[in-house]
């Protein structure tokens, strides 16, 4: 099956599950609230402040550096946690 193909088959999928939420919202009797719903989150999403490239930028790298850092404090204590069991089970001869 082709990408294509597959594009077309999501495609699908996709508006008769939005065709399906649609009809079922009318019969339930939901569909008033909903678009009041809607409404209210484009009105929100208006106030919504995105913060700059360069801050998304220099928050993203601290958050790498800091993974890091816990990544090998952790691999370190691992190691020794390790190495004391071991060294303890050979001290007691188990």
């Amino acid at each position: 099956m082709t990408p294509e193909k597959i594009g077309w088959i999501v495609t699908a999928v996709v508006v008769a599950g939005l065709a399906g939420l649609g009809w079922w919202l009318v019969k339930v009797g939901h569909w008033a609230k909903s678009l009041v719903f809607f409404g209210e989150v484009r009105s929100e999403m208006k106030k919504v402040t995105f913060p700059p490239r360069d801050e998304v930028v220099a928050t993203t790298i601290v958050v790498i550096v800091a993974s890091v850092i816990f990544a090998v404090y952790l691999w370190v204590a691992d190691f020794l946690i390790l190495r004391g069991y071991e060294g303890l089970f050979k001290a007691l001869g188990s």
